[in-house]
Order: structure tokens, then C-alpha cells, then sequence
């Protein structure tokens, strides 16, 4: 079920405007940086409260964002002054931008160390200190991967570790069944009786049949 239609009018309760209000200038400030963002606009945004208080918002700076305002003609060309006015505003636009490119320019070749000779000994100083400092910060940069590096390399050492004293134990255990399986068996075999490992007794024919005479003559006395 979708929300009811909102009558846009003044809120008379102040904690219910003062509640729209956070949640409407997030959502406003919000959509400013999205299109910022997507559509590469250079805009602001200037809020008061009804306290009286300032929010704002600008997608680069705020003070030249308001000086480029306060250059720019008005919209409505209805005369050829006008139009040519316009015109002027962006032949202006055009130049200055075409300056901050060469700006741009001449920066990144002072960086890469070429042609320097133009340069005053202050300007020289600025340039080595912007490279300090974009040393010190490629310099943090790679100490942050190599600590990230190691700790990895940590981790994994302390997984190999882990595994390896597994497999110690687990081999350990192996050879604890094996020998107490020998033992068993030593214990086992110790423990027959003498009569189960003696060989049998081997009886030769002569002995056989004087046992049968002794016992002929004994049955012989007997019957007499």
C-alpha cells in the first residue's frame, strides 16, 4: 500500500518540523552529491534552519563556486546584448579553464624535474616541499603494504605450524599403537605353558612291542 499524498505546508508542531526537517536536508544534501558525482556538476547548496543555523554542501569549493555565480549572466536572453553578454561569460569560462590546464601542465613537469631553470629559489622550495611530501606519502603507502605483506605471511606461518604439530601428534599416536600392539603380542606368547610348546614324545617299534610282552605276561600271571 503506497503513502498518502503529503499537503506541503508549514509543520506547527516543532518537534515533528524539526524531525522533517534532518530527514529532508540529508535526503537533499544526499542527492547533491549523487549528481555531483554522476553527472560531474559543480554545484552548492546553502541551507539556514529555522534556528538559524548553516548547512552546506559543495562539490569543490565553496568560495569559487559563488564568485562563478555571481559572474554568470543571466538566462534569459532576450536581446542580442544579452546573448552577447552570454557569450562573454563563456569565452571567459573557456580562458579560464584553458589557464588551470596549463597550470596543471607545467606542475607535472616541474615534478618530473623538467624545465626548472625559469623557477625562483621560492618557487624551487615549494616544488622540493610538495615532493617531500608526496615522498613521505608514497613512503607510508609502502610500509602499509609491506606490514600487510608480513602479517599475512605470519598468518600463514602460524597455520603451518598448527598443521605441522597435527601431523606430529597424529604420527605420535600411530607409533604409540604399534608398540603397545608389539608388547601385547611379546606378553601373549610369554605366557603359554610349557606343555603346549613341548615337541611330542616319539615312540619307536622295538619299545612298542616289549610293552605288549610286559603286558601279555602280567594278564598271564593274573590268570594263573
Amino acid at each position: 500500500m503506497g503513502r498518502g499524498k503529503i499537503e506541503i505546508k508549514r509543520i506547527e508542531n516543532a518537534t515533528t518540523r524539526q524531525v522533517t526537517f534532518s530527514k529532508r536536508r540529508g535526503g537533499l544534501l544526499k542527492k547533491a552529491r549523487e549528481l555531483a558525482i554522476l553527472c560531474d556538476a559543480e554545484l552548492s547548496v546553502i541551507i539556514f534552519s529555522s534556528t538559524g543555523k548553516l548547512f552546506e554542501y559543495a562539490s569543490s569549493s565553496m568560495k569559487d563556486i559563488l564568485e562563478r555565480y555571481s559572474k554568470c549572466p543571466e538566462r534569459n536572453p532576450s536581446s542580442p546584448l544579452d546573448v552577447d553578454l552570454d557569450n562573454d561569460y563563456w569565452n571567459q569560462e573557456v580562458a579560464r579553464l584553458k589557464q588551470k590546464i596549463e597550470q596543471l601542465e607545467n606542475t607535472k613537469r616541474h615534478m618530473m624535474g623538467e624545465e626548472l631553470t625559469s623557477l625562483t629559489v621560492k618557487e624551487l622550495q615549494e616544488l622540493e616541499r610538495m615532493a617531500e611530501n608526496g615522498y613521505n606519502e608514497i613512503r607510508a603507502r609502502k610500509e602499509s603494504l609491506l606490514m600487510e605483506e608480513l602479517e599475512e605471511l605470519r598468518r600463514k606461518e602460524r597455520e603451518l605450524q598448527d598443521e605441522n604439530t597435527q601431523l606430529r601428534e597424529q604420527v605420535e599416536a600411530a607409533e604409540g599403537i604399534g608398540s603397545h600392539t608389539l608388547r601385547s603380542f611379546t606378553v601373549l606368547t610369554e605366557a603359554r605353558s610349557p606343555s603346549e610348546t613341548r615337541e611330542p614324545t616319539t615312540i619307536t617299534p622295538g619299545a612298542q612291542a616289549q610293552d605288549n610282552l610286559r603286558d601279555e605276561s602280567d594278564t598271564s600271571l593274573q590268570l594263573r
